[in-house]
């Protein structure tokens, strides 16, 4: 048997050879194209977190940089008070040294005193002491005292104070009654 192909048969099947080639190559384009879309797609994603990412560390800087800042005042704040079991000792310590840096001599300390404010102003709360110093003193000198224990860290503040002119000795100096100071506690 011998098989004979008319040349309109051959051209009909070249056609149709020629038309399903073209709908492969068409369509592997088209999954071609999708697949670099699904690409494009992804490589944008990553590109959208490395910039937020950028953006993220920024933020994370100024976070660690803000809470540096936050550290020293926290530890500034700290300094503003005393703890109710050790103010004695420090209140003590502090008050003789700014007597002594002006000139000052400490004669009592007394810690049992009742913080009754009969004024009616506001008071710092806190714990409360007194000390009386030996007199007279020289105003510029307590002046100077009065001074360091209201800049004082942890922070004190004079609640009370009995000032009086002597009869004897120089115009610069005066009586003083007891101070009463109190010392603000946590």
């Amino acid at each position: 048997m011998k098989t004979s192909m008319k040349a309109s048969s051959i051209q009909k099947l070249l056609t149709l050879l020629i038309v399903i080639l073209i709908l492969v190559v068409g369509g592997g384009f088209y999954l071609g194209v999708q697949q670099v879309k699904s690409v494009a797609v992804g490589v944008n994603h990553t590109a959208a977190d490395a910039e937020a990412s950028a953006e993220n560390v920024e933020k994370l800087a100024e976070l660690k940089r803000t809470l540096a800042q936050s550290e020293t005042l926290v530890s500034k704040a700290n300094k503003l008070f005393a703890s109710d079991t050790t103010y004695q000792s420090q209140a003590l310590k502090d008050v003789q040294k700014y007597a002594n840096e002006s000139g000052l001599t400490i004669s009592n300390t007394n810690f049992d005193t009742a913080a009754a404010d009969t004024s009616g102003a506001f008071t710092t709360p806190g714990k409360t002491f007194a000390i009386t110093l030996q007199t007279p003193v020289s105003y510029k000198g307590l002046l100077r005292f009065l001074d360091a224990i209201e800049g004082s860290l942890p922070k004190m503040q004079v609640s009370s104070i009995r000032l009086a002119h002597p009869t004897t000795k120089g115009a610069d100096n005066v009586v003083v009654g007891d101070i009463t100071i109190t010392v603000s506690t946590r």
